[in-house]
């Protein structure tokens, strides 16, 4: 999955990733049942705020386009993954 920000854009971040990422899926670059990266990971890659991403998923998930799977990772830690519809 490839997410390129534009500083000089009128749309905040959380705007521009959502937009990327719900047209990665409509033209299936990203495939039904693949794993997105976490917020942290994702926003640490973009350098920006996790909020930014985190609103992002959450547009997402409510346009019903991905979805959220809670779950322990091998040590037993609470583990939140993201996948697409």
């Amino acid at each position: 999955m490839k997410i390129e920000l534009k500083e000089l854009s009128h749309n905040p971040v959380y705007a521009q990733v959502r937009q990327q990422i719900e047209n990665q899926i409509k033209d299936k670059t990203v495939a039904s049942g693949e794993s997105l990266p976490s917020p942290a990971a994702l926003a640490q890659k973009l350098s920006v705020d996790k909020g930014e991403i985190q609103r992002a998923y959450f547009e997402l998930e409510q346009l019903g386009l991905i979805t959220k799977h809670t779950g322990k990772d091998f040590l037993g830690k609470p583990k939140i993954d993201y996948r697409v519809r």
